[in-house]
């Protein structure tokens, strides 16, 4: 006789009539998963927010060390954690802007890898179009900021070395480096 009146208690703990509630639950579990960006000194002090498609950033959570960590909204799902000019020039790039708005280089982590579009050649392309395909990045970190590969002698595509200037000859172009950010010490 006690199952008839537990089950339906447990039914109504599970769904909450609250908005708020399930908006808070589902900001908890935003700001978790943007977190899981960066090392955990940086990403627990991080601002995080809500960064849509055309550009909009919507604050969930406020920070104390100038890093914002994000979900991406291009339909990859990547964590991605920059600092103010790491952040801003992410917002540009996912809003399709001509430039970045930075004036200085910044910062960005994925530390649970992302995804990049290649041609058949192996050229790294910003967009996916027909004869690109997806690849699938392992944790990295960005220094965002305009690279040239002929003058930093930099190679352009991912390679054994793990560094690569990524989108050369763009106002995009930025140096990748292939580990994972989880495992830089202070």
């Amino acid at each position: 006789m006690k199952h008839p009146i537990v089950v339906p208690a447990a039914v109504l703990f599970l769904f909450p009539t609250s908005t708020g509630f399930a908006q808070t639950k589902g900001d908890n579990e935003f700001v978790q998963e943007a977190e899981a960006a960066a090392p955990q000194r940086i990403a627990s002090a991080a601002a995080v927010a809500r960064l849509e498609p055309g550009g909009k950033v919507v604050p969930v959570r406020d920070g104390s060390n100038g890093f914002t960590c994000t979900i991406m909204p291009d339909g990859s799902n990547a964590r991605f954690c920059g600092d103010k000019d790491g952040f801003a020039w992410m917002v540009a790039a996912m809003s399709q802007q001509p430039k970045p708005p930075t004036t200085s280089p910044g910062i960005g982590y994925m530390a649970k890898g992302g995804l990049h579009y290649e041609t058949a050649k192996g050229e790294i392309v910003m967009e996916h179009s027909a004869g690109t395909k997806e690849v699938k990045e392992p944790p990295h970190w960005m220094l965002l900021w305009p690279l040239d590969p002929v003058e930093t002698g930099i190679p352009t595509r991912p390679n054994a070395g793990g560094s690569y200037i990524m989108f050369a000859g763009t106002p995009y172009a930025h140096l990748m480096v292939y580990q994972d950010p989880k495992m830089l010490k202070q």
